[in-house]
């Protein structure tokens, strides 16, 4: 595993799960990867059933508890059978992770109606509904739980460039309005909600961009490198623990100085 990980115990949570949506590649897999090593019971979920099967497998062989399950978070109905099947399978849910996402970067005069649905339904409804979704299962958690939401820094200064478009910055924006007014209505009942706003990363959600523009970026960032889905899970982990025990509410920039250029 990534050095990234180094600071977390081995063990540090066992006996916990968690639900990661988007997690048959990028930021998700790793993330699964992540809290697997770490001797978490993970639920992946992701439309792609053909790359959840052989993930969930690899993480199996390495001995993690992994259980698979195939999700449109676009879908209600698909949506709902994913929370089924942790109750079924989990003895609680401890921890949730919204990875699941579409990345579009297209001109103001390119995107229509069905564009804008389809960024919406994906990126913001589908992150307040699972959300909404977790919430029912940790009120009823003595010890609560944890929720990780994955805006962007497009939320925060926009997007319009060539990386993200207006479609995928307001729907990230708007997550992050999700998580602040969660966590209003939440306070005292021992959930804690966070958001992380990824700058610049390697992923394969980022295939788009060719591999001059990748160098450009990283040249711009003080860091002078793109971010990498270790850096993302490290930080995800982080405020699923204990370690975070006090942090609410919050959104966490891990960018590599991004917010600054």
């Amino acid at each position: 595993m990534p050095q990234t990980y180094a600071t977390f115990a081995d063990d540090c949570f066992a006996g916990e799960s968690v639900l990661i949506t988007g997690a048959a590649s990028g930021m998700g897999l790793e993330t699964a990867r992540a809290f697997s090593s770490k001797g978490a019971e993970v639920v992946m979920a992701d439309r792609d059933e053909g790359a959840l099967e052989r993930y969930g497998d690899e993480l199996r062989q390495s001995g993690g508890k992994i259980h698979t399950v195939k999700v449109d978070v676009s879908d209600p109905e698909s949506l709902a059978s994913v929370f089924d099947f942790c109750d079924a399978n989990l003895a609680r849910l401890d921890n949730v992770v919204t990875c699941a996402a579409v990345i579009t970067a297209r001109r103001i005069h390119e995107q229509d109606w069905a564009h804008w649905r389809r960024v919406l339904d994906v990126n913001l409804l589908g992150t307040f509904f699972t959300v909404q979704a977790a919430v029912k299962r940790m009120l009823d958690n003595p010890d609560g739980g944890n929720i990780v939401c994955i805006a962007s820094d497009a939320g925060v200064h926009g997007g319009g460039g060539l990386i993200a478009d207006t479609a995928y910055a307001a729907s990230k924006a708007g997550t992050l309005s999700v998580v602040k007014s969660v966590a209003r209505e939440l306070a005292g009942k021992k959930i804690r909600i966070n958001a992380l706003n990824p700058g610049p990363t390697d992923s394969p959600m980022h295939s788009h961009i060719d591999q001059a523009l990748k160098d450009k970026i990283a040249a711009s960032l003080p860091m002078r490198r793109m971010g990498r889905a270790d850096d993302m899970a490290a930080t995800i982990m982080f405020l699923c623990s204990g370690a975070a025990s006090f942090t609410y509410g919050a959104a966490f920039d891990v960018d590599g100085g991004s917010m600054l250029r």
